[in-house]
């Protein structure tokens, strides 16, 4: 039998305390015994006692002793619970009836003033079998009590949970620098809290933030990250849960490394909704708005139209950058990527030898399946007029690159062609606007 005592469970509350201790004490998991638990319940309670953690912590357990008003000595009362946790711990067994760890039994069953989200025991029907709360063993329970202290402050409260070990340590790290800084100053502010009341905003900026404060292969990462927004509140408890796709945490660590970062970020500013750029001074104005290229990349729909602005006619980012895009988060095979480039080079080398702005316009226009598709019927018969051998697409590539699945697919072919178009056309078009001024002042 095992003497460990921790060992990660899947469950995102008790591995959250896991983290937490872990980082308090300075071993890892799988090291931690029960002094060393011992020695963190009186500055933790501390903590959770002063006004802005306790509002946190109301959120968290309500009812518990370190909430509840009724319990005149929170401090000894709360210290009591927890010391009589560790006490009641066994190690690690290889079975048990815990719903969270199931390598050990359970003694009492909790409520929501221990486990967040579990009912109340007067409402015996939330519980399976109508029984009178949730089986935690106590080494679960424990753990479970220092959670908040790598908990995200978001209007209600987000808990980041993922099987990667590094996003966890890093995370967890810099929940326990914050509480590091608020121990230093005597300014106890609470749960880590940037600003953010939009929940999906902020957990872009939590990977953002652990990807470029740390320096890690994060691209050779493959996690599975759940963010859990949540409140436990008696009257009102809520949970909406954030799934970060693996192929978007990975092209999100791809892109510091890229010369294009810097464009990324204008992609991503393109997609708030409800700004008016034109009196924005600082970011606190906006960050909180939402944002449609992080809400596409949770829910698996494209961001490509945010990489194209058609007002300017200009391509965001490069080609480079949305192919990768396209591979990585869409799963775009390499074949049709190639076959829809090939296809804007020789449609803007066409537009630019022909000096035929009308027929980009066209192209712009077209605003279903049918129109767009004849345009480019229009195209390849003047293409041949011309005397322009070489055709712009084999019928293959049509129906097998370009439009695999006819007019589901047309508008996303539509813009990778207008991208590829703009990105090589960028000077001509420039020119050609900077023409269209002068023929303007002229006829003045």
């Amino acid at each position: 039998m095992s003497e460990t005592i921790y060992d990660f469970t899947g469950n995102p509350f008790v591995d959250a305390g896991i983290w937490a201790i872990s980082q308090w004490v300075g071993k890892k998991p799988e090291e931690l015994d029960k002094d060393d638990l011992r020695t963190i319940i009186d500055e933790v309670i501390f903590l959770y006692l002063t006004p802005k953690w306790s509002k946190n912590m109301y959120q968290i357990f309500p009812n518990n002793p370190i909430t509840n008003n009724a319990v005149k000595d929170k401090k000894n009362r709360y210290s009591q619970i927890l010391n009589e946790l560790i006490e009641e711990m066994t190690p690690l067994s290889n079975n048990g009836d815990c719903i969270s760890c199931g390598r050990r039994d359970v003694l009492n069953r909790s409520t929501k003033d221990r486990v967040p989200l579990t009912g109340s025991k007067k409402v015996i029907n939330y519980f399976s079998y109508g029984i009178d709360g949730a089986d935690y063993c106590p080494a679960c329970t424990f753990a479970i009590q220092f959670s908040p202290l790598i908990t995200y402050s978001c209007v209600k409260m987000l808990l980041i949970h993922s099987n990667s070990d590094k996003i966890m340590y890093y995370w967890s790290k810099k929940a326990k620098e914050n509480i590091d800084k608020q121990l230093s100053t005597k300014n106890y502010t609470g749960c880590l809290n940037e600003g953010f009341k939009n929940p999906k905003n902020a957990l872009f900026h939590i990977i953002q933030d652990i990807i470029l404060s740390y320096d890690v292969r994060w691209y050779l990462e493959k996690p599975s990250i759940n963010f859990y927004h949540f409140t436990n509140f008696s009257q009102g408890p809520a949970l909406d849960i954030y799934h970060v796709p693996t192929p978007v945490f990975k092209f999100l660590a791809y892109i510091p490394q890229h010369e294009k970062f810097g464009e990324w970020l204008k992609i991503v500013r393109r997609g708030y909704r409800f700004v008016d750029w034109n009196k924005i001074k600082e970011e606190n104005e906006y960050k909180n708005n939402p944002n449609t290229v992080y809400n596409n990349l949770l829910e698996g729909k494209s961001i490509i139209r945010f990489f194209i602005d058609r007002k300017n006619k200009e391509a965001i980012g490069g080609w480079d950058l949305i192919s990768h895009y396209l591979k990585e988060v869409r799963n775009m095979d390499d074949k049709r990527i190639d076959a829809i480039k090939k296809v804007g080079d020789e449609l803007a080398s066409y537009i630019e030898s022909m000096d035929d702005m009308k027929t980009l316009n066209r192209l712009e226009m077209a605003s279903d399946y049918k129109s767009f598709r004849n345009i480019l019927r229009i195209i390849i018969k003047k293409r041949i007029s011309n005397g322009i051998e070489s055709p712009l697409f084999t019928f293959e590539d049509y129906v097998t690159y370009l439009f695999p699945e006819g007019n589901l697919t047309w508008r996303e072919t539509q813009d990778l062609i207008l991208f590829r178009v703009y990105e090589n056309l960028q000077p001509w078009i420039i020119q050609q606007g900077n023409q269209s001024d002068l023929e303007t002042q002229e006829e003045e």
